[in-house]
Order: C-alpha cells, then sequence, then structure tokens
C-alpha cells in the first residue's frame, strides 16, 4: 500500500517586523544614482547593506518553497517517457536542491549578523569561526551554533553528496526502484521474475513522502530560528542606524 502525501508546508519569508523595517529603509536606494553616492551617507550606507543581505537571506528562504513544489507537483506524467527525467531522478534532483538551498541559509544569516554588526567580513570569511572573533554577543552566537547543530546530518550529507559523490536511497527497496525508473523513462516497462511490472508507482511515491516529512520537519524549525535571529537583530540595528540617522540625510526626509 503507497503512503499517503503529507500536508504541505509554506515557508512565510517576510513576515517578521524587522524585514519590513529594512524592506521600507530600502527606498533610500531611490534617491541616489550610483552606490558610490550613496556610500557618502553613513545612515543610507547602513541600511542598504543590511537591506542587500537581509534581501538574499529571505529569496533564499522563499526559494525552498520552488522545493515543497517540487515534492508536491500538481500533477505528474501519465508517461514518464515524455518527461525530462525519470521518476528516481525527479526525486535526486529534488534532493539536492532542497539541501543545498536548505544548508545555506545559515550561510546567508551569517553574512546577514556580519553586516547588521559591522564586521567588516567578507562574504566568504562569514564563518563561525570569524564571527566569534569578533564582538558580537554570546546569545547571537550560540544561536548561529544552533542553527547550524540543527542541519546536523542534511550538513553532513549536503558535503558528502556533493564533495564526495555519495547519493542517498529513495524507497524501500532502492535498485528496483532505479532500474524500473531508468526502464519506464527510456526503455520498455521493466518486469520482475514473476512476469509483473515492477511496482514503480509506488517505490516513487515513498522516497516522494519521506522527501515531505523530512521537509516540513526541518522548515517549520528554520522559520522559528529565523523570526528568533530577527529578534535579536532588530534592537541592535535600530542601535547603530539611529545615530547615524540624526546625522545624515535619512533625518530631512522623514523616512525612519
Amino acid at each position: 500500500m503507497s503512503p499517503k502525501f503529507l500536508k504541505k508546508y509554506i515557508l512565510p519569508s517576510d513576515n517578521h517586523s524587522f524585514v519590513g523595517r529594512i524592506y521600507d529603509l530600502s527606498i533610500v536606494l531611490m534617491h541616489f544614482d550610483t552606490y558610490d553616492e550613496l556610500s557618502k551617507h553613513a545612515d543610507c550606507k547602513y541600511a542598504y547593506d543590511v537591506n542587500d543581505v537581509l534581501s538574499a537571506l529571505t529569496r533564499r528562504t522563499e526559494s525552498l518553497n520552488m522545493v515543497g513544489g517540487m515534492l508536491w507537483p500538481t500533477n505528474t506524467p501519465k508517461n514518464f517517457k515524455e518527461f525530462p527525467v525519470s521518476r528516481y531522478e525527479w526525486l535526486t534532483v529534488t534532493a539536492d536542491v532542497f539541501l543545498v538551498r536548505y544548508i545555506s541559509v545559515v550561510d546567508c544569516a551569517m553574512i546577514l549578523v556580519n553586516e547588521v554588526f559591522e564586521c567588516g567580513l567578507s562574504f566568504e570569511a562569514c564563518t563561525m569561526q570569524n564571527l566569534k572573533r569578533r564582538p558580537i554577543p554570546q546569545k547571537v552566537l550560540i544561536h548561529l551554533g544552533e542553527m547550524i547543530s540543527d542541519q546536523g546530518l542534511l550538513r553532513k550529507e549536503r558535503n558528502s553528496r556533493f564533495h564526495h559523490g555519495s547519493e542517498r536511497g529513495f524507497s524501500s527497496d532502492d535498485q528496483m526502484f532505479w532500474i524500473g525508473a531508468l526502464f519506464e523513462h527510456r526503455y520498455k516497462e521493466a518486469v520482475g521474475q514473476n512476469g509483473r511490472p515492477l511496482p514503480i508507482e509506488r517505490l516513487f511515491r515513498e522516497g516522494l513522502v519521506e522527501l515531505q516529512r523530512e521537509f516540513n520537519g526541518v522548515m517549520r524549525k528554520v522559520v522559528k530560528q529565523l523570526n528568533r535571529l530577527y529578534d535579536m537583530l532588530e534592537p541592535e540595528f535600530e542601535s547603530r542606524f539611529s545615530p547615524k540617522f540624526r546625522a545624515g540625510p535619512f533625518a530631512h526626509r522623514g523616512t525612519a
């Protein structure tokens, strides 16, 4: 019996007040022709730079809904020979996209912390090791560390998958699923020793539901983690932005 599809979880990416505040301030870009001109004003530059990296983080978070679309397809082809990939390859591609984009959420979060606290690190240098050398509150560092720890086995799988060529299985009989999906997509339908067609549809559903379960679990958690991070960054941003604002051109536009 095939497992039932789970209820799809859709990630909110920009509901927090901190995100709305930064987005509102990003209108400053409209007042300048170039970034060089904008950079002459500390308040404008700070707001713009934080918005730039925060937007990257929210876009990356939002992109995980694309993975959800792949895990909950509105319809699958009746004939997979007409589809660009086999059922097995569909799950492989989905798992790849899921792992890369989910793991990189924390990397984007570290870049945001670097920008809010004005640490001056390049994007490539925004690692936990380097952030610990900067004057960042311990509670923020602990929270980032917990986010990394929660990624746990998925972070390890991402590394082994993309650096060592490892693959994951997708069903109770992964070898049968792989071969059956390959024949279904490129050749004639595969049959077992009993002469019956291999249960490709059931094995495909098994793999899809398992990925759905994994996706829903970590997505609910990552949204809570990001909101907690925004709770900590919001007052820090305001405490740094306000002095720059009082001394800069923003003060004359009534933007804050």
